[in-house]
C-alpha cells in the first residue's frame, strides 16, 4: 500500500499470509511455478554452489537450487513469512538456513564474494528505481569471482507496455515493477553482462554475469 509518494508493505500483517503459496501458484498471469523451476539454469547454477535468496518469502524460490544440490541462505524482513519456510528448512538439513533481515536487497549482513549466485524471486518490485540501482551494487559486492545474479518477477517492456498492464491489473499500481529500458543497465553500470528470458507477458528473467570472468 501507498504512504505519501513512497510505497510500503508489511507482510507480518498480511492478511491471509497462510495462503501466500496457494495463491502465487494459482496466478496465472504470475507465471510462477514456471520462472522459479527456470532459475538454477538460467543462473547456470551448479551443485554445491552456495546461493543467497534474497527476499526468500516462504523458500519457494531456494527450492530448485536445493533440488540441484546447492546450499541456500535465504534473507527476508518478515518474520511470519519465513515460519511459513520451516517445513522447507526440515527437508534439506544443513543445506538451507534463513535470516530475517529488515532491509535484505540494501544492507546484507555477509562478508565480500561470500556467495555463487544471488537470486531474487517476485520481491524486486518493492524496491523504487534508486534503491534497486544500491541493490545492485550490493548483490555485486556479496558476490564470488564468476558469481551470477538472476531476478524473475514482473517487468515491464516500456512505458506503453506498463500502461497497457496497469489498466488491466490496477492492483499493480502499488509496486515498483522494473523496467527493461531501463533495469538492465543499472546490472551493467556494475559490470555485468545482461541476458533475459521472457516467461509471460509480464514475467521476465534477468541473468548478469561478471564480465571478463568466467561463469
Amino acid at each position: 500500500m501507498a504512504a505519501g509518494d513512497r510505497k510500503t508493505w508489511d507482510f507480518d500483517s498480511y492478511a491471509g499470509l497462510e495462503r501466500y503459496d496457494q495463491r502465487m501458484r494459482g496466478s496465472r498471469r504470475l507465471c510462477y511455478e514456471d520462472a522459479l523451476r527456470r532459475l538454477p539454469s538460467s543462473a547456470s547454477a551448479r551443485p554445491k554452489d552456495l546461493v543467497l535468496d534474497i527476499g526468500t518469502g516462504t523458500g519457494n524460490s531456494a527450492v530448485p537450487f536445493l533440488e540441484l544440490g546447492c546450499s541456500v541462505v535465504g534473507v527476508d524482513p518478515s518474520e511470519q513469512m519465513l515460519k511459513l519456510a520451516e517445513d522447507k528448512l526440515r527437508r534439506w538439513p544443513g543445506r538451507f538456513s534463513v535470516q530475517h533481515v529488515d532491509d535484505p536487497f540494501l544492507c546484507l549482513p555477509f562478508a565480500d564474494a561470500s556467495f555463487d549466485v544471488v537470486v531474487s524471486a517476485y520481491a524486486i518490485h518493492h524496491l523504487a528505481d534508486p534503491d534497486k540501482q544500491r541493490a545492485v551494487r550490493e548483490a555485486r559486492r556479496v558476490l564470488r569471482t564468476g558469481g551470477r545474479v538472476v531476478i524473475a518477477d514482473t517487468m515491464f517492456r516500456d512505458a506503453p507496455h506498463k500502461a497497457r498492464a496497469l489498466a488491466e491489473y490496477p492492483d499493480m499500481e502499488d509496486e515498483y515493477q522494473p523496467l527493461l529500458t531501463t533495469f538492465p543497465g543499472m546490472f551493467e553500470a556494475e559490470g555485468f553482462e545482461v541476458g533475459l528470458q521472457q516467461i509471460g507477458d509480464l514475467v521476465w528473467i534477468l541473468v548478469a554475469r561478471c564480465r571478463g570472468r568466467a561463469s
